[in-house]
């Protein structure tokens, strides 16, 4: 079977229906072959050769290199032709200010698409609904640069009857359409819906403006989905079940409803949905591994670490194995309650800022020779 229609084979099935066994044996060949098809990329290339990586003698996932998160700001990571480019999504940057630029080529994109619509399926089900989109239409716009959250928008928009943003304005400027509001509510009162937004635009732009006025909506057969900006909100103190009682108040419906979903824009497609009994699981076609502070080497179940997130869905960049900023807990492998297989985990928070070990002096063309 050609690569190409493996890795379809597995995006286009059930998720979280593998062993994590079963997985580490499909997956490890196919990121391999993938690695070798990185080294057209001269950075990626150099860094190979700087650590020594014989892709060959690679016998676990845990041994395929890692890329920290912050060399996407630093480096341009393309690993197809410039003409094969179709679009460049750029990262939030609300820590740096400087965003992560991911060169997206057409199966690329396609593979991110598969892969998101087949593990929400999992937790949203597959019938088309309603979409209140809690942002601008404006982030969506049509273009070869998108941003993370118009990436977020559009993928999410594959379960959506129809759309309706409810915010006018550009960029952190969003004011509540209230009429708009007003006409989704009672449209819509009686059916099952969905909604997405960006987290802090969700509890600074709108749940907290709700409140403020007094407003509660009737929307009990929703499900919102949220993710990003957790950062700003655990710094005003807004802890995870306080957001999901209050979001789900101004909505009028159960906090049950209210479902945090963990991604990045350098791993578009791959996304840790919080299941009923509140932990994350990694669908079949990607791995996370939780990598201790100080060794780096995979932690035990209960332990906290570095979030390393794993795909098979690019071509047009290295998403083999991406080391984020961010801290999780590794919970356990195929026995969560909730029936899903594979890993599953807790996000725990973001990073201090610090530069991870390996970094831009690896992806430098040219050594230094002094």
């Amino acid at each position: 079977m050609k690569m190409e229609a493996l890795i379809e084979n597995i995006l286009l099935k059930n998720q979280f229906q593998m062993s994590y066994e079963e997985k580490k044996k499909i997956l490890l060949p196919i990121i391999k072959n993938q690695l070798n098809c990185n080294k057209i990329n001269a950075n990626i290339k150099c860094m190979y050769n700087k650590l020594n990586i014989d892709i060959s003698k690679i016998q676990g996932l845990q041994e395929v290199p890692f890329i920290p998160v912050n060399m996407f700001k630093k480096f341009d990571l393309l690993t197809c032709n410039n003409d094969d480019i179709v679009r460049i999504l750029n990262s939030s940057s609300t820590t740096t200010g400087i965003p992560s630029k991911i060169y997206l080529d057409r199966i690329t994109a396609m593979h991110q698409s598969q892969a998101l619509v087949t593990t929400l399926k999992s937790f949203l089900g597959g019938n088309r609904r309603p979409l209140l989109v809690l942002d601008t239409e404006t982030v969506n716009k049509n273009g070869n640069t998108l941003s993370a959250r118009g990436a977020a928008i559009r993928g999410i928009s594959n379960f959506a009857s129809s759309i309706t943003y409810v915010m006018d304005g550009e960029n952190e400027n969003l004011k509540i359409n209230f009429d708009r509001l007003k006409e989704f509510e009672h449209k819509n009162m009686n059916k099952e819906i969905l909604v997405y937004g960006f987290t802090y635009i969700i509890w600074s732009k709108f749940v907290r403006i709700l409140e403020s006025k007094n407003i509660k909506l009737s929307l009990s057969n929703m499900k919102l989905l949220h993710s990003g900006g957790w950062k700003k909100l655990v710094s005003e103190r807004v802890g995870k079940n306080n957001f999901n009682r209050r979001t789900a108040e101004v909505f009028g419906t159960n906090k049950a409803n209210i479902m945090d979903f963990y991604g990045m824009a350098e791993q578009l497609g791959v996304v840790f949905v919080d299941c009923e009994y509140g932990y994350k699981h990694v669908p079949d076609f990607a791995d996370v591994i939780i990598r201790d502070f100080n060794s780096l080497e995979e932690v035990e179940f209960g332990q906290q670490g570095i979030i390393e997130v794993m795909s098979i869905l690019g071509s047009s960049y290295p998403s083999q194995a991406i080391l984020t900023e961010d801290v999780g807990e590794l919970v356990g492998i195929d026995t969560c309650k909730c029936g899903r297989k594979g890993k599953y985990f807790k996000f725990r928070s973001r990073m201090e800022k610090s530069e991870t070990r390996g970094c831009g002096d690896t992806f430098a063309e040219r050594e230094n020779t002094r």
